[in-house]
């Protein structure tokens, strides 16, 4: 039987298809949660981290942040999600012995496809996550909601230590708001990852909201 052209074009189109690499990026699993926007300061000291910071110096890249699932931060294997933050280097200060002092800050969100574990530090083929868009009128009212919320725990938290009370700025994007409040809370590292894994900046904020009332 003859094929149809659209048959015809497909079988072209399918046998010339070629499969896209994923991009390769350094990690480095951490007993913490890098978000996005959000700043942290780290120090490098370990030889295989030392080792990720040379390459990424050479090679003008830098590497995403993971929090570890189960096991140890230094010196041992560590089984990190398998979601986490891309880190632009905002400082780094390299030190006389080899250390590196950084400050970085969150910048887009990946998932990690494959981990690969020929080199001295953890690499890994990754995809990159976005936020699906916000609802204006519903984002308004949540906002509002959660900035509420998230100034009466900053001061009880402040109360609790005998500190004043202070005035909080808060953003208005409500993806900003999402992030800000989810890396402020004091919630263990598990919580917060799930913060980091929700793709849509309405759902964080709901979900950063019910921990605020929680919390409380």
């Amino acid at each position: 039987m003859l094929a149809s052209p659209v048959s015809r074009a497909a079988s072209g189109s399918s046998s010339t298809r070629r499969t896209v690499a994923l991009p390769e990026l350094p990690l480095f699993p951490l007993h913490a949660v890098l978000f996005p926007h959000m700043p942290m300061a780290l120090h490098i000291f370990e030889d295989r981290y030392r080792a990720m910071m040379r390459d990424c110096i050479d090679q003008h890249t830098t590497f995403g942040v993971l929090a570890i699932r189960e096991g140890v931060e230094v010196g041992g294997p560590a089984l990190p999600y398998s979601v986490g933050t891309l880190a632009q280097l905002r400082t780094v200060e390299p030190l006389a012995d080899g250390r590196y002092n950084l400050v970085v800050v969150g910048a887009s969100r990946f998932r990690v496809d494959t981990f690969t574990h020929d080199r001295p530090y953890l690499t890994g083929a990754v995809r990159y996550l976005e936020d699906s868009p916000a609802e204006a009128a519903t984002a308004t009212q949540l906002e509002k909601s959660v900035a509420r919320a998230f100034r009466e725990y900053v001061q009880r938290l402040r109360e609790s230590t005998g500190d004043p009370p202070i005035d909080i700025e808060l953003p208005d994007e409500p993806e900003l708001l999402s992030y800000l409040v989810a890396a402020a809370l004091q919630v263990s590292i598990a919580e917060r990852q799930r913060l980091l894994e929700i793709d849509a900046a309405q759902a964080r904020l709901r979900a950063c909201l019910d921990v605020l009332r929680r919390e409380m």
